[in-house]
């Protein structure tokens, strides 16, 4: 995949994530801005290469959400959802170093 649709991957991935932040802790406010540093985060990370590192951490953020939506509490869906991301986060590291660039 070619650097431009990697960057444009990243800041759709990253943005929307940042985006959806804000809707659980139901703030207009901190939807544009978690937005915004998602899309900028996303842009740098694609402008790096790191499309299978985004893929696996948004893997990682969704599937803690799931787990943590469950329990019907908001701060341990926040909690578990972040949880997710950090340990999808680590693998991801792992998984680059193994395969490589």
């Amino acid at each position: 995949m070619d650097r431009k649709k990697n960057i444009f991957l990243g800041m759709l991935l990253l943005g929307i994530n940042g985006i959806l932040i804000g809707v659980v802790v139901d703030s207009v406010m901190l939807s544009v801005i978690a937005g915004l540093l998602g899309t900028t985060m996303g842009a740098v990370i694609g402008w790096l290469g790191g499309l299978r590192y985004i893929l696996t951490v948004c893997g990682g953020v969704a599937l803690g959400a799931i787990i943590g939506w469950q329990s019907g509490d908001q701060d341990i869906l926040i909690i578990s959802a972040g949880t997710g991301g950090a340990m999808a986060g680590m693998i991801a590291n792992q998984i680059e170093s193994f395969m490589g660039k």
